[in-house]
């Protein structure tokens, strides 16, 4: 006995079933990469050797450099995946060019704890400097391509409301690896950029929003003036 008409579901309801349930399969297996490559920072760190609590202490200063990386490199994939949390999060559905650019930003993630392992190294630090770096850059820039081809395809429920800020960011942080890859083969300290530069832009952006704070409160206040006089 078949149903009547009525009762079976439209086409096009279907397809955007299918397609949301094939987008939360790609937002899931992404998260899980994720998380493995976190749990792969935190295996990697070395264990502290020694009998007594000098030598535990000075094992730990000798690896200080493994430590420093998993660090950095715990807040980098964290960050990654929170600004892929916030836009994949109005997905509706994907297309093959999102999917492989997503693999991409994938495989960057995943060689970050090898980047990590090898930027705790000892000599040739610009070298092994500039390859985690590089990492990163390519994360930086696939993601910000993949927001803007799910923005301007129509992949997305509605637009991230923070989506251009995100990719402002995420441009800014390319560059600011970019340009501490040469800084890295004159001195270490080139990871003091890593740290200044999100600093200097979270500085600005609480400048900038108590600045709109200000002339909003300065205009209800004109507003309020004006109705009062009146």
């Amino acid at each position: 006995m078949t149903r009547p008409p009525e009762d079976q579901p439209d086409d096009d309801a279907i397809r955007i079933e299918i397609d949301v349930l094939a987008a939360e399969r790609v937002i899931f297996f992404s998260d899980a990469v994720v998380a493995i490559a976190i749990t792969l920072l935190a295996l990697a760190l070395p264990l502290p050797h020694g009998r007594t609590n000098a030598e535990i202490l000075r094992s730990m200063s000798h690896d200080s450099a493994a430590y420093l990386a998993f660090l950095i490199s715990f807040v980098v994939v964290g960050s990654h995946w929170r600004w892929h949390h916030r836009v994949f999060k109005y997905v509706a559905r994907l297309d093959e060019r999102i999917i492989g650019l997503n693999m991409i930003w994938l495989l960057m993630v995943v060689v970050t704890p090898f980047a990590a392992r090898l930027l705790a190294g000892s000599g040739a630090f610009g070298v092994r400097f500039g390859f985690y770096a590089a990492v990163q850059i390519i994360a930086f820039l696939v993601f910000v391509q993949m927001s803007r081809l799910l923005r301007r395809r129509g992949l997305l429920r509605l637009e991230p409301p923070d989506a251009h800020q995100i990719d402002v960011r995420l441009l800014t942080l390319a560059g600011l690896f970019a340009i501490s890859i040469p800084i890295a083969f004159v001195t270490p300290l080139a990871f003091a950029i890593w740290i200044a530069g999100p600093v200097a832009g979270r500085v600005w952006l609480l400048t900038q929003s108590r600045g709109r704070g200000g002339r909003i409160v300065t205009m209800l206040r004109k507003h309020l003036g004006d109705k009062h006089v009146s």
